[in-house]
């Protein structure tokens, strides 16, 4: 059987008068931390170099070095360690300047012991979620950087050196290219691997928002501004201060809006819906669109002003069926993710899938091709996918689908497996030359390839070939 040790939290109380020392420490005992104490905040000091604490207790009166002094130190050399003061009826303005100083909280004498337990249980939740919050953004950095996008494709290379470059700076970026090629991933790529990490990144999804609530969603409001507004409300721009502010689908954004949007571009200053504060937010924008703006603008639906606002530092990204170098790749990497995420041990994709997903249209592409994987990992019962879910009519019967030597090489491909789908395609190929020279007549084509009508059909559902489009 695993035992499981919990942490005892550790806690330091500083005070000259024994008595709440003792009586402090018992509390605290009974409710399962872990208490030291000392008389000083020389005494404490010293603790402090050789012990780790959770919290400290600390009393604002003391001789030599007072309390104020001891949280100066500890705000100076152990920053993480929140400190909670106690102090006399007599002393509450001192106490209040002790929590201006950056003390958590503070305690009057004589302690209340429930308000003690509730303050110091307070205290030590909070440093816990501070810790679960770095850990999280930490977690997610690593899931951002440049290592875990993958591609072999040169133009994709090339991308991915100048966003590196872009994601240390500040400017505006414009983030161009169809549904699904990864517009979001780059822009937390730029995000997480930019000054601002450790802040917030922000999404606005400018198509989901309904036009007469768009600038209240993105600016805010005050009390009173509408019916509803019972009270002011932070905006995106106002929760993204600090970090980036990730405008997805910009093309969609009201035109009654573009103006409010277009200063805030311009100073980094806007107004809630209702009020007359002028606020400011330090805010990065990306934005990204699937549309033609350019277009939207001779149509009268988008502000040339604003578009060159966005348009500093435009990247477009290349649709899958471009860079179909990626498609093995891509596959593998979405295969280990849900491996993971399902606790599945799917090792490896056979040949002739790779040859299917190589000859497909991919419209949805790189996101299509994830949940199509995904759909795949469920459904596997053995260790290899043998088949995947892909629409039947998009497929591209011209190009060659095989993977080449190297792909073949880098993933394992047997030889005998890369032979078969050498094979495989060159059935695919026959059989669809056959469709085009004799219109898609099955007799016609079971005749000159002399098999059976039955083998002609198996092997138009085997390929995913749709007869139709062959028959005039």
């Amino acid at each position: 059987m695993t035992v499981t040790i919990k942490h005892k939290a550790s806690i330091l109380v500083v005070d000259d008068d024994k008595p709440f020392r003792i009586a402090t420490s018992a509390v605290l005992t009974d409710e399962g931390y872990t208490v030291q104490t000392v008389t000083s905040g020389h005494e404490a000091v010293n603790k402090l170099r050789d012990h780790t604490y959770d919290l400290i207790l600390s009393d604002l009166v003391m001789e030599n070095m007072d309390g104020l002094h001891l949280l100066d130190h500890i705000h100076k050399h152990y920053p993480d360690i929140p400190t909670i003061m106690i102090t006399g009826y007599g002393s509450i303005e001192t106490a209040v300047k002790a929590m201006k100083a950056g003390a958590y909280d503070y305690l009057t004498k004589p302690c209340n012991n429930d308000e003690l337990r509730i303050k110091v249980k307070r205290a030590l939740e909070h440093t816990r979620n501070r810790h679960a919050l770095s850990s999280l953004q930490e977690e997610v950095s690593q899931l951002y950087t440049f290592h875990n996008i993958k591609s072999r494709n040169k133009k994709m290379r090339e991308i991915f050196g100048i966003v590196k470059k872009v994601a240390e700076t500040d400017v505006t970026v414009l983030l161009r290219g169809e549904t699904g090629t990864g517009k979001e991933l780059i822009a937390k790529a730029i995000h997480f691997n930019s000054p601002r990490r450790n802040n917030s990144f922000i999404t606005v999804n400018c198509s989901a928002i309904p036009e007469q609530l768009f600038e209240s969603e993105l600016f805010g409001y005050v009390k009173g501004a509408f019916t509803g507004a019972d009270k002011d409300r932070k905006g995106r721009v106002e929760e993204a201060d600090g970090g980036t502010l990730f405008l997805d689908e910009i093309g969609y954004i009201p035109y009654s809006a573009q103006t409010k949007l277009l200063r805030f571009l311009e100073d980094k200053t806007f107004d809630r819906v209702g009020g007359s504060e002028t606020i400011s937010s330090d805010v990065r924008i990306i934005a990204a669109t699937n549309q033609p703006l350019e277009d939207m603008i001779a149509g009268g639906t988008f502000r040339e002003d604003v578009f060159y606002r966005l348009n500093i530092f435009p990247i477009t990204l290349p649709p899958l069926r471009e860079r179909l170098e990626d498609i093995p790749l891509l596959a593998e990497h979405f295969m280990e993710k849900y491996n993971t995420s399902f606790g599945r041990q799917v090792k490896r994709i056979s040949p002739s899938v790779i040859s299917t997903m190589m000859n497909y249209t991919w419209k949805g592409n790189v996101r299509e091709l994830e949940n199509i994987i995904k759909r795949a990992i469920i459904q596997t019962d053995g260790d290899c996918i043998n088949s995947i879910d892909i629409p039947a009519g998009d497929h591209r019967y011209e190009n060659d689908a095989t993977p080449d030597i190297e792909t073949a090489i880098e993933h394992n491909i047997p030889f005998k497996e890369y032979m078969k789908s050498i094979a495989m395609d060159a059935e695919m190929k026959y059989l669809i030359t056959a469709l085009k020279s004799h219109k898609g007549n099955i007799n016609k084509i079971a005749q000159m390839m002399n098999v059976d009508r039955k083998t002609i059909y198996r092997k138009l559902s085997e390929y995913a070939i749709d007869i139709e489009q062959f028959r005039s």
